[in-house]
């Protein structure tokens, strides 16, 4: 990963170059039905996966297949929606500039929460997007990031606490939920994951050791 972007503390604040720093594990992600965290959560080193809802076994960390989780507590239209998943999500990390693309490989659509996603394209930060087969979206861009964290260093440690939200991607499978949708909120969509990208996070986290924080207690999530 290229550091000559690296991050400098705004006036006011002694000067300390904080360079961005790529991880081996580059996400963690968790499978949700409804409100409820199901299996594993899966660290992931491969640039591409797969999240489908098949039932194959993978062993070198280029697939996830839903199909192998269980639930008992699993309703009608959490098993209705499992079966419409099928080839799913393919997820593509570029390593040279921190780029995260999602293309939806299910004959049913996807739906997108990322914040930073929604800063690139103009959208309300809470934004939802729909992503139909065969369509493939970047929802993270490392440059993105690396804009905002200069402009909310210059606002104080706690409008660069906020940035830790863009380090969580929501996706959920065949539907959706926010201000257009019947559901509201992720938790009541039947088949979700939760994408935690490390490296922003990281990143964050070192640039607010730098930073004098707030008089209100935060900790950071890890």
């Amino acid at each position: 990963m290229d550091t000559s972007n690296a991050y400098t503390i705004p006036p006011g604040v002694p000067t300390i170059s904080v360079p961005y720093r790529d991880e081996e594990y580059w996400a963690t992600i968790s499978y949700y039905e409804m409100n409820t965290r199901v299996g594993e959560q899966v660290k992931v080193s491969s640039s591409t996966i797969t999240i489908d809802g098949y039932t194959d076994p993978c062993t070198n960390g280029s697939k996830i297949s839903l199909g192998l989780f269980s639930n008992v507590n699993r309703n009608a239209t959490i098993e209705n929606t499992r079966r419409m998943i099928g080839n799913g999500v393919k997820l593509t990390y570029v390593r040279q500039n921190g780029a995260l693309f999602a293309q939806c490989e299910s004959d049913s659509a996807i739906f997108v929460q990322s914040r930073n996603c929604n800063y690139i394209n103009g959208f309300h930060p809470t934004t939802v997007v729909k992503i139909a087969n065969k369509c493939s979206l970047k929802i993270f861009d490392t440059e993105r990031f690396r804009e905002l964290l200069d402009d909310c260093s210059r606002r104080g440690f706690d409008a660069s606490f906020d940035l830790q939200k863009m380090s969580f991607i929501r996706l959920s499978f065949v539907k959706g939920w926010g201000a257009e949708y019947q559901r509201q909120d992720v938790t009541s969509t039947p088949c979700w994951i939760e994408i935690h990208l490390h490296a922003p996070l990281v990143w964050l986290d070192r640039v607010l050791f730098t930073m004098n924080p707030s008089p209100k207690p935060i900790s950071s999530i890890s």
